[in-house]
């Protein structure tokens, strides 16, 4: 009979976990699901959508921090 105490985890299904959670963790709350699913359709066969996804994740990088510099600016 197994117990709960018997049921450990094992050390690839912790590594799988901390896989899925990796782009999370290196890149971030916004840009992490972007990056993930932007992997998630380009290994799926939809590289179309791949790109979109990539492309707002550019422009959330690349334009949210000029946006906000250039409202901060006109607040001066």
């Amino acid at each position: 009979m197994v117990t709960l105490d018997d049921a450990q985890p094992t050390p690839s299904s912790r590594f799988s976990k901390l896989k899925r959670l990796a782009p999370y963790l290196l890149l971030g709350p916004i840009t992490g699901p972007l990056c993930a699913a932007m992997v998630h359709h380009y290994r799926g066969g939809r590289p179309v959508l791949a790109t979109l996804y990539g492309i707002a994740m550019v422009e959330i990088i690349v334009l949210l921090p000029v946006i906000t510099a250039s409202l901060g600016l006109k607040v001066l």
